[in-house]
């Protein structure tokens, strides 16, 4: 039987409530599959992992061991999202990572980009859209807020001259 307050206890789950409290941004829930790079290219670990919910400025990640995390390391998510990262924390198998700096780009995301760049110039604004969606806008929040803000003003545009 257990004593003491409810008010006192700490189960697991309020260990987690209290952990999200601490963030800075909220976090939204996902479940993808990503790889943690430590190490220079000589000495270098891969992890595979779980990113169970992420933000603008970091995730948590799920990594079915326990491991010890370097300070900072890259995260590589399956989709091509890729980022330096810092660990926060780390309870048993998962971890709190926090972004640093901007989204890094692989040199196929760059040639991606440069492709959908020009079949925007060759086929308009509509068929580039359509391909930026297929890949998910590179999960780049800067590439998708860019990519809707000018189809909302080539939609304006359209109304205003078909009338």
């Amino acid at each position: 039987m257990r004593t003491g307050s409810p008010a006192l206890r700490r189960e697991p789950a309020d260990t987690h409530f209290a952990l999200a409290e601490r963030r800075q941004t909220p976090r939204q829930p996902v479940i993808k599959s990503a790889k943690i790079i430590t190490g220079p290219d000589v000495n270098q670990g891969i992890y595979n992992c779980l990113v169970l919910d992420e933000s603008p400025t970091g995730v948590l990640v799920d990594l079915g061991a326990i491991f010890g995390l370097p300070e900072e390391m890259s995260l590589h998510m399956t989709g091509g999202a890729s980022y330096k990262a810092r660990r926060c924390w780390a309870v048993g198998t998962k971890a709190g990572l926090a972004f640093i700096g901007s989204q890094m780009l692989s040199a196929d995301t760059v040639e991606k980009l440069a492709q959908l760049g020009r079949m925007m110039q060759a086929q308009g604004l509509p068929a580039t859209m359509a391909a930026l969606r297929a890949q998910r806008f590179f999960d780049s929040a800067e590439v998708r807020h860019a990519a809707e803000t000018a189809e909302a003003a080539y939609l304006r545009l359209e109304a205003a001259l078909i009338g």
